[in-house]
């Protein structure tokens, strides 16, 4: 397993408030919403791998590295859940130097699929975590932003903006290997990822 990717997974603990919130927690109070949301759900079959996943995200990815497979989550189904993880590495994370390898950095992108669960819209706009996007709204969809202060133009950051249409979070993150954010990943901002999301969401269906 490459060395640079286990502090980037361990990344992952931070989403775990908003995958809290994201899970909602009543059965009847938005049954009809839950409902209507897994009528439209994408088949596991339609959630891409890693490389279909980067020929949508075509510039996004440019200039990077897959991770390497060993460890690699990709494509999964658990507990009735599904979907895909995958990680993209900046050239100096390859370097044979230690002091370069150091300023590199990652890029991961998940895509979780959770029909038993809907998302809770309301109580993350309560505690100021909804970004309002017009095109994500045009998916009938939300962004959460953890920070509750996005700025579209920033770079993205270890705990990025995740796009919620229904039962389907797409979700970003970035950094370097003491959480830094990096030079290689300056281009990839918060508002390039929302675009990116949208093109995924709609490739889901």
């Amino acid at each position: 397993m490459n060395r640079y990717k286990d502090p980037f997974f361990h990344s992952a603990s931070l989403f775990l408030f908003a995958a809290l919130v994201l899970s909602g927690c009543g059965d009847n109070e938005s049954g009809g919403d839950a409902n209507a949301a897994t009528a439209t759900l994408p088949a596991y079959e339609r959630i891409p791998d890693c490389d279909g996943m980067a020929a949508i995200l075509g510039d996004l990815v440019s200039g990077l590295t897959p991770a390497d497979d060993e460890g690699e989550p990709g494509r999964y189904q658990e507990d009735g859940r599904y979907g895909v993880n995958c990680t993209w590495l900046t050239p100096r994370v390859e370097s044979d130097n230690a002091f370069e390898m150091v300023k590199g950095g990652s890029l991961s992108i998940g895509i979780t699929v959770d029909p038993q669960h809907s998302s809770d819209e309301k109580t993350l706009r309560d505690l100021g975590m909804v970004y309002d996007d017009a095109r994500v709204e045009a998916l009938g969809g939300y962004v959460v932003d953890m920070g509750g202060k996005l700025d579209p133009s920033a770079q993205l950051g270890m705990i990025g903006p995740q796009v919620v249409v229904g039962s389907v979070n797409i979700s970003f993150a970035a950094g370097g290997l003491y959480l830094q954010k990096v030079e290689e990943l300056k281009s990839i901002t918060n508002d390039r990822v929302i675009e990116a999301a949208v093109a995924l969401h709609r490739s889901l269906r």
